[in-house]
């Protein structure tokens, strides 16, 4: 089973160039391994634009927090990398308009015991020298850069998954009444996330479910989620919200929200 996440996202500073090499492979890919196995698979890159492009590949840590924002880490940082497993070829592309090209990539799980999610990502951005060139001349203030963040995540065995539900309140920051709340993964496995609400009146009869999918969270990152409380009448309610992770451990909590 391919497990390895090509983080599909393209980072656009600013939104300018047209001129781009694209991942036209996966951006999100996940392998189950076990301790001493080795692995190998690829990355497709396309030269999208009308000119030659050169493109260079490079290994970042990857994490995120509910309040938005997206970190990326020195390669090997992280307690939970797996940077130090991946070796990749090439680290540099020239491709011809329409061009592609597949970067190549092995990973090595270690013969001691790993036990959970780990995790990397392996960047493709698109080099502009002319551009570049211009920045250190002084002719060029801002140097805009497109890179794709490809995950490489390995799952190996069995580990604690633990969620933690924090700053849960009635939130109206884009008008509706909601329930917010900022979901943890405090464990050492990596899930996708089912969220469910189930919503009680004042008498205990039941007001409504509200489900939310979430993609894969990674340990020690965070996720915002919002639940749309609009069609409930004022008044005051029991909400239990259950976070699944798909396995046998479901995590929850219970909260008395008032619209």
């Amino acid at each position: 089973m391919k497990l390895i996440s090509a983080i599909a996202i393209a980072l656009l500073l600013p939104a300018a160039a047209a001129a781009q090499v694209s991942v036209v492979s996966s951006t999100l890919e996940e392998r189950a391994a076990t301790p001493g196995e080795q692995y190998t698979g690829t990355i497709r890159v396309r030269n999208t634009s009308s000119a030659p492009q050169l493109a260079r590949v490079y290994q970042t840590d990857y994490r995120f927090q509910a309040d938005g924002q997206t970190f990326y880490d020195q390669a090997g940082s992280s307690a939970r990398s797996n940077a130090g497993w991946v070796t990749f070829s090439p680290s540099r592309l020239t491709l011809a308009p329409g061009e592609e090209a597949t970067v190549s990539y092995t990973v090595k799980v270690p013969q001691a015991d790993p036990r959970g999610s780990y995790w990397s990502v392996v960047m493709v951005e698109t080099v502009d020298e002319g551009r570049a060139a211009a920045v250190r001349a002084g002719r060029v203030g801002i140097e805009p850069t497109i890179r794709y963040a490809v995950q490489l995540a390995t799952h190996v065995g069995q580990a604690p998954r633990r969620i933690a539900l924090e700053g849960a309140r009635v939130s109206r920051e884009q008008g509706a009444p909601a329930l917010a709340v900022n979901v943890v993964n405090t464990g050492e496995q990596a899930d996708r996330l089912d969220l469910r609400v189930e919503l009680f009146d004042a008498e205990g009869a039941p007001a409504g479910r509200l489900t939310s999918t979430r993609g894969l969270v990674y340990p020690g990152s965070s996720i915002h989620q919002r639940f749309d409380l609009g069609q409930l009448a004022p008044g005051t309610y029991r909400a239990l919200l259950v976070v699944d992770t798909g396995s046998d451990d479901v995590f929850g909590a219970e909260y008395t929200i008032r619209i």
